[in-house]
């Protein structure tokens, strides 16, 4: 197993560079951190990756993480507290390979019975949770990208991982080292192997979702008021914005039932074959939730209809860019309380979290005082 090694560089008396050794933190200290470090702080997995699942149990035994990537992706993880070895290339294979035989509702089940758990958000209707997030219907043949996690790896699972990834197969391998300096754990990350990117891909990503975006703009001939739309919602939903075929969706950051940060969707500017010349506005039911009150002032003053939907969304039709003039100034009034519903949604989530916190914390004083 390679070993990693960590200097400081400093300077000695005579003012010249000298290098002092950082201390490689205990594996155990390291193995029993790992799994909630990377469960709270995904992005050392990968960029823009969303995890929507946690010990969930397969046929094969207890998966240890289901991600989704930036671009739609299942993403099968497999860690290990301590070394890799090639076992793990077997169970990870056998993980991905069992989900990709689901069906989208069986999936979609799976996710959602799981979810909640351990860190991760409640996802009550996965198929749902994915069409919002990516502006896509789930594809129906998943074929999940794997990755291997571990505090090192031998050999053999070098050898075995670099074979599969030379043959097209979407597997990687991660490894992360701890050390300590004084009181502080540095973690180290080294991507020992990584999936070979295809020749040609039909991957969906940003790029090649503007590009054909701005196709169908022009498509459905709406390119002459489009992006002015789109430059309105992005300054007053200041948040994350992602396009689609379909349409720019925007997006704010919530806090889940388990305490973490996630990205939802509240505002998307759709545009359909079968509409030309019409861009629809919708207000997704956190939205019309969050403004409040204020929402029930914009659907009387708006000018256009505003048609109620299912979800509890909204959904509003500008055929030109004169009667986006005239509907603006409502959504000028609208946004910010949007944003002010959010907000105030996230601090009070955040203060029952607290109160929770402070009730369990005095309900373990009182059990120790008893025991005394």
């Amino acid at each position: 197993m390679k070993a990693i090694g960590l200097w400081r560089i400093d300077k000695d008396d005579a003012g010249k560079p000298k290098v002092c050794p950082i201390e490689i933190v205990e594996q155990t200290e390291t193995e029993a951190q790992l799994e909630e470090v990377l469960t709270r702080c995904p992005e050392l997995l990968m960029s823009d990756l969303k995890l929507i699942g946690r010990q969930t149990e397969t046929a094969g035994g207890p998966l240890d993480l289901i991600g989704v990537d930036g671009d739609g992706h299942l993403v099968v993880f497999e860690l290990k507290r301590g070394a890799l070895s090639r076992d793990a290339v077997a169970q990870v294979i056998d993980y991905a390979s069992y989900l990709s035989e689901l069906e989208p509702e069986e999936l979609s089940k799976h996710i959602s019975e799981k979810s909640g758990n351990l860190g991760i958000e409640k996802i009550p209707d996965f198929l749902a949770w994915y069409q919002e997030q990516f502006g896509k219907s789930l594809p129906y043949h998943q074929k999940p990208r794997m990755v291997l996690v571990g505090l090192g790896a031998d050999d053999r699972t070098r050898r075995m991982v670099s074979f599969l990834a030379d043959s097209d197969i979407d597997i990687s391998l991660l490894t992360f080292h701890g050390f300590k300096q004084d009181s502080t754990v540095l973690l180290a990350r080294q991507i020992e192997i990584q999936a070979k990117k295809p020749t040609t891909s039909t991957a969906v990503t940003k790029r090649t979702n503007l590009e054909k975006l701005q196709q169908r703009v022009t498509k459905v001939g709406v390119d002459g008021f489009y992006y002015e739309l789109a430059e309105f919602f992005r300054s007053q939903i200041p948040g994350y914005e992602w396009p689609n075929p379909g349409g720019f969706s925007y997006y704010l950051t919530e806090m889940t039932e388990t305490g973490t940060a996630t990205n939802r969707v509240y505002v998307s500017l759709y545009i359909y074959d079968a509409h030309p010349g019409k861009i629809e506005i919708r207000l997704h039911g956190r939205a019309v939730e969050a403004a409040g009150e204020g929402f029930q002032t914009f659907s009387k003053t708006a000018g256009v209809p505003c048609k109620q939907r299912s979800d509890g969304g909204v959904e509003l039709w500008i055929k030109s860019r004169k009667e986006w003039d005239s509907i603006k100034p409502g959504f000028q009034e609208l946004c910010p309380l949007i944003l002010e519903g959010c907000k105030r949604n996230r601090e009070k989530k955040a203060a029952e979290e607290f109160k929770e916190a402070e009730q369990t914390s005095s309900e373990l004083a009182e059990i120790e005082e008893a025991e005394v």
